[in-house]
Protein backbone atom coordinates (compact mmCIF):
# COMPACT_ATOMS: atom_id res chain seq x y z
CA UNK A 1 0.00 0.00 0.00
CA UNK A 2 2.87 2.41 0.77
CA UNK A 3 4.31 1.78 -2.69
CA UNK A 4 0.92 2.49 -4.23
CA UNK A 5 0.64 5.78 -2.36
CA UNK A 6 4.10 6.66 -3.68
CA UNK A 7 2.93 6.14 -7.26
CA UNK A 8 4.14 2.57 -7.86
CA UNK A 9 1.74 0.01 -9.39
CA UNK A 10 2.45 -3.58 -8.33
CA UNK A 11 1.42 -6.07 -11.03
CA UNK A 12 1.61 -9.83 -10.45
CA UNK A 13 0.94 -12.96 -12.52
CA UNK A 14 -2.08 -14.99 -11.38
CA UNK A 15 -0.34 -18.32 -12.07
CA UNK A 16 -0.57 -21.07 -14.69
CA UNK A 17 -2.28 -23.86 -12.73
CA UNK A 18 -5.91 -22.80 -12.45
CA UNK A 19 -7.23 -23.53 -8.97
CA UNK A 20 -4.46 -26.05 -8.29
CA UNK A 21 -0.78 -25.49 -7.54
CA UNK A 22 2.42 -26.59 -9.20
CA UNK A 23 4.31 -27.28 -5.98
CA UNK A 24 2.00 -29.96 -4.58
CA UNK A 25 -1.52 -31.41 -4.32
CA UNK A 26 -4.67 -29.45 -3.68
CA UNK A 27 -5.61 -28.84 -0.06
CA UNK A 28 -7.61 -30.94 2.41
CA UNK A 29 -7.69 -34.64 3.21
CA UNK A 30 -9.46 -35.31 -0.09
CA UNK A 31 -6.99 -33.11 -2.01
CA UNK A 32 -9.86 -31.22 -3.64
CA UNK A 33 -9.80 -27.84 -1.88
CA UNK A 34 -8.68 -25.06 -4.20
CA UNK A 35 -5.23 -23.57 -3.63
CA UNK A 36 -5.25 -19.79 -4.19
CA UNK A 37 -1.92 -18.22 -5.10
CA UNK A 38 -0.05 -15.67 -3.03
CA UNK A 39 0.96 -12.88 -3.62
CA UNK A 40 -1.30 -13.05 -6.70
CA UNK A 41 -4.34 -12.91 -4.41
CA UNK A 42 -3.03 -10.02 -2.29
CA UNK A 43 -5.55 -7.14 -2.50
CA UNK A 44 -2.76 -4.57 -2.92
CA UNK A 45 -1.46 -5.96 -6.22
CA UNK A 46 -3.08 -5.99 -9.65
CA UNK A 47 -3.32 -9.67 -10.55
CA UNK A 48 -3.17 -10.57 -14.26
CA UNK A 49 -4.57 -13.70 -15.90
CA UNK A 50 -4.02 -14.99 -19.44
CA UNK A 51 -6.11 -15.17 -22.61
CA UNK A 52 -5.67 -16.51 -26.12
CA UNK A 53 -7.11 -16.26 -29.61
CA UNK A 54 -8.30 -19.73 -30.66
CA UNK A 55 -6.60 -21.36 -33.63
CA UNK A 56 -8.09 -20.16 -36.90
CA UNK A 57 -9.26 -16.84 -35.49
CA UNK A 58 -9.61 -13.87 -37.81
CA UNK A 59 -9.57 -10.14 -36.98
CA UNK A 60 -12.61 -9.32 -34.91
CA UNK A 61 -12.91 -12.73 -33.24
CA UNK A 62 -13.11 -12.68 -29.46
CA UNK A 63 -10.46 -13.94 -27.08
CA UNK A 64 -11.05 -16.79 -24.65
CA UNK A 65 -9.37 -17.80 -21.44
CA UNK A 66 -6.10 -19.51 -22.30
CA UNK A 67 -6.49 -23.20 -23.21
CA UNK A 68 -2.96 -24.64 -23.35
CA UNK A 69 -2.87 -24.25 -19.56
CA UNK A 70 -5.28 -22.82 -16.99
CA UNK A 71 -5.03 -19.20 -15.97
CA UNK A 72 -4.71 -19.01 -12.19
CA UNK A 73 -7.55 -17.54 -10.19
CA UNK A 74 -9.96 -18.01 -7.33
CA UNK A 75 -10.49 -16.62 -3.86
CA UNK A 76 -7.89 -16.03 -1.16
CA UNK A 77 -7.88 -18.01 2.08
CA UNK A 78 -6.05 -15.13 3.80
CA UNK A 79 -7.53 -11.89 2.48
CA UNK A 80 -11.24 -11.06 2.57
CA UNK A 81 -13.00 -9.38 -0.35
CA UNK A 82 -11.73 -5.78 -0.57
CA UNK A 83 -14.26 -2.97 -0.85
CA UNK A 84 -13.13 -1.94 -4.34
CA UNK A 85 -14.23 -5.27 -5.85
CA UNK A 86 -17.13 -6.10 -3.53
CA UNK A 87 -19.88 -5.22 -6.02
CA UNK A 88 -18.15 -7.06 -8.89
CA UNK A 89 -17.72 -10.22 -6.81
CA UNK A 90 -21.29 -10.00 -5.51
CA UNK A 91 -22.57 -9.72 -9.09
CA UNK A 92 -20.53 -12.77 -10.06
CA UNK A 93 -22.07 -14.91 -7.34
CA UNK A 94 -25.57 -13.54 -7.97
CA UNK A 95 -25.53 -14.40 -11.67
CA UNK A 96 -22.89 -17.11 -12.07
CA UNK A 97 -22.47 -19.01 -8.81
CA UNK A 98 -20.12 -21.89 -9.69
CA UNK A 99 -22.17 -24.41 -7.72
CA UNK A 100 -19.36 -25.73 -5.52
CA UNK A 101 -19.73 -26.08 -1.77
CA UNK A 102 -17.88 -23.17 -0.16
CA UNK A 103 -16.68 -21.91 3.21
CA UNK A 104 -15.92 -18.53 4.79
CA UNK A 105 -12.52 -17.97 6.36
CA UNK A 106 -9.64 -15.58 6.85
CA UNK A 107 -6.05 -15.87 8.08
CA UNK A 108 -5.61 -19.14 6.19
CA UNK A 109 -7.69 -21.32 8.53
CA UNK A 110 -9.77 -23.70 6.39
CA UNK A 111 -12.92 -25.09 8.06
CA UNK A 112 -13.66 -28.82 7.82
CA UNK A 113 -17.19 -28.23 6.54
CA UNK A 114 -16.76 -29.81 3.11
CA UNK A 115 -16.43 -26.62 1.08
CA UNK A 116 -13.68 -26.37 -1.52
CA UNK A 117 -13.14 -22.59 -1.81
CA UNK A 118 -13.47 -19.45 0.29
CA UNK A 119 -16.52 -17.52 -0.85
CA UNK A 120 -15.54 -14.61 1.41
CA UNK A 121 -12.03 -14.27 -0.03
CA UNK A 122 -10.39 -11.65 -2.21
CA UNK A 123 -11.13 -12.66 -5.80
CA UNK A 124 -8.39 -12.73 -8.41
CA UNK A 125 -7.23 -12.05 -11.11
CA UNK A 126 -8.26 -8.44 -11.57
CA UNK A 127 -7.56 -8.25 -15.31
CA UNK A 128 -6.04 -10.36 -18.06
CA UNK A 129 -3.97 -10.05 -21.22
CA UNK A 130 -2.80 -12.32 -24.02
CA UNK A 131 -0.63 -15.07 -22.54
CA UNK A 132 -0.23 -17.64 -25.29
CA UNK A 133 1.90 -18.06 -28.43
CA UNK A 134 4.17 -15.12 -27.71
CA UNK A 135 7.36 -15.00 -29.78
CA UNK A 136 10.52 -15.22 -27.66
CA UNK A 137 14.09 -15.16 -28.99
CA UNK A 138 16.19 -17.79 -27.21
CA UNK A 139 19.78 -18.42 -28.30
CA UNK A 140 19.09 -16.70 -31.63
CA UNK A 141 16.01 -18.86 -32.27
CA UNK A 142 12.41 -17.74 -32.25
CA UNK A 143 10.15 -19.92 -30.10
CA UNK A 144 6.54 -19.63 -28.98
CA UNK A 145 5.97 -19.30 -25.25
CA UNK A 146 3.09 -18.43 -22.97
CA UNK A 147 1.99 -17.95 -19.39
CA UNK A 148 0.52 -15.37 -17.09
CA UNK A 149 4.14 -14.25 -16.73
CA UNK A 150 3.86 -13.14 -20.36
CA UNK A 151 0.50 -11.45 -19.87
CA UNK A 152 1.61 -9.52 -16.79
CA UNK A 153 4.38 -7.39 -18.34
CA UNK A 154 2.03 -6.57 -21.22
CA UNK A 155 -0.47 -5.07 -18.78
CA UNK A 156 2.32 -3.44 -16.79
CA UNK A 157 3.57 -1.85 -20.02
CA UNK A 158 0.13 -0.35 -20.62
CA UNK A 159 0.15 1.20 -17.15
CA UNK A 160 3.64 2.57 -17.84
CA UNK A 161 2.50 4.23 -21.07
CA UNK A 162 -0.46 5.77 -19.26
CA UNK A 163 1.87 7.04 -16.53
CA UNK A 164 4.03 8.70 -19.18
CA UNK A 165 0.97 10.47 -20.57
CA UNK A 166 -0.14 11.54 -17.09
CA UNK A 167 3.30 12.91 -16.24
CA UNK A 168 3.39 14.81 -19.54
CA UNK A 169 0.04 16.32 -18.54
CA UNK A 170 1.49 17.40 -15.19
CA UNK A 171 -0.18 14.65 -13.18
CA UNK A 172 1.16 11.99 -10.83
CA UNK A 173 1.60 8.28 -11.69
CA UNK A 174 -1.37 5.96 -11.18
CA UNK A 175 -0.01 4.07 -8.18
CA UNK A 176 -2.45 1.53 -6.74
CA UNK A 177 -4.71 0.96 -9.75
CA UNK A 178 -7.34 -1.52 -8.59
CA UNK A 179 -10.05 0.85 -7.25
CA UNK A 180 -9.97 2.82 -10.50
CA UNK A 181 -10.07 -0.34 -12.65
CA UNK A 182 -13.14 -1.74 -10.91
CA UNK A 183 -14.86 1.66 -11.00
CA UNK A 184 -14.97 1.54 -14.81
CA UNK A 185 -15.16 -2.07 -16.10
CA UNK A 186 -16.23 -0.82 -19.55
CA UNK A 187 -12.52 -0.14 -20.19
CA UNK A 188 -12.03 -3.89 -20.66
CA UNK A 189 -12.97 -6.50 -23.25
CA UNK A 190 -15.08 -8.99 -21.32
CA UNK A 191 -13.98 -12.63 -21.70
CA UNK A 192 -16.82 -15.14 -21.41
CA UNK A 193 -15.36 -18.45 -22.64
CA UNK A 194 -12.96 -20.79 -20.85
CA UNK A 195 -12.30 -22.53 -17.55
CA UNK A 196 -9.57 -23.91 -15.29
CA UNK A 197 -9.68 -27.60 -16.16
CA UNK A 198 -5.88 -27.95 -16.23
CA UNK A 199 -2.96 -27.54 -13.87
CA UNK A 200 -1.11 -28.89 -10.88
CA UNK A 201 2.03 -30.82 -9.99
CA UNK A 202 1.54 -33.20 -12.93
CA UNK A 203 2.05 -30.35 -15.39
CA UNK A 204 0.36 -27.19 -16.60
CA UNK A 205 -1.38 -29.00 -19.46
CA UNK A 206 -2.58 -32.00 -17.44
CA UNK A 207 -6.00 -32.32 -15.83
CA UNK A 208 -6.45 -30.17 -12.74
CA UNK A 209 -5.13 -31.82 -9.61
CA UNK A 210 -8.27 -30.64 -7.78
CA UNK A 211 -10.42 -33.01 -9.85
CA UNK A 212 -12.76 -30.54 -11.56
CA UNK A 213 -12.82 -27.68 -14.07
CA UNK A 214 -12.30 -24.94 -11.50
CA UNK A 215 -14.09 -21.70 -12.26
CA UNK A 216 -15.35 -20.49 -15.65
CA UNK A 217 -15.08 -17.23 -17.57
CA UNK A 218 -18.47 -15.51 -17.60
CA UNK A 219 -20.01 -12.11 -18.31
CA UNK A 220 -18.61 -9.49 -15.96
CA UNK A 221 -15.76 -10.05 -13.53
CA UNK A 222 -14.81 -13.69 -13.00
CA UNK A 223 -12.01 -15.59 -11.21
CA UNK A 224 -10.46 -16.74 -14.50
CA UNK A 225 -9.96 -13.56 -16.54
CA UNK A 226 -10.95 -10.83 -14.08
CA UNK A 227 -12.53 -7.77 -15.68
CA UNK A 228 -11.13 -8.82 -19.07
CA UNK A 229 -8.40 -7.56 -21.39
CA UNK A 230 -7.50 -3.86 -21.61
CA UNK A 231 -8.83 -1.41 -24.17
CA UNK A 232 -5.90 1.01 -24.20
CA UNK A 233 -7.65 4.09 -25.66
CA UNK A 234 -10.44 3.74 -23.09
CA UNK A 235 -7.97 3.27 -20.24
CA UNK A 236 -5.90 6.25 -21.36
CA UNK A 237 -8.92 8.54 -21.63
CA UNK A 238 -10.17 7.46 -18.21
CA UNK A 239 -6.88 7.87 -16.36
CA UNK A 240 -6.07 11.19 -18.03
CA UNK A 241 -9.42 12.42 -16.74
CA UNK A 242 -8.51 11.63 -13.14
CA UNK A 243 -6.72 14.18 -10.92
Amino acid sequence: MKLGLQGTSIVFASGDDGVARRSGPCLGSKRNIFTPGEPASCPYVTSVGATTLPSGSVPGDEETAVTSFSSGGGFSNIWTTPSYQASAVAAYFASHDPGYASYNTSAGVIPTTGGIYNKAGRGYPDVSAVGDNGVVVNDEEQVLEGGTSMATPLFAGILTRINEERITAGKSPIGFANPALYANPAMFNDITVGNQAKGGPNGDSGASACGNKGFSAVAGWDPVTGLGTPNYPALLEYFLGLP
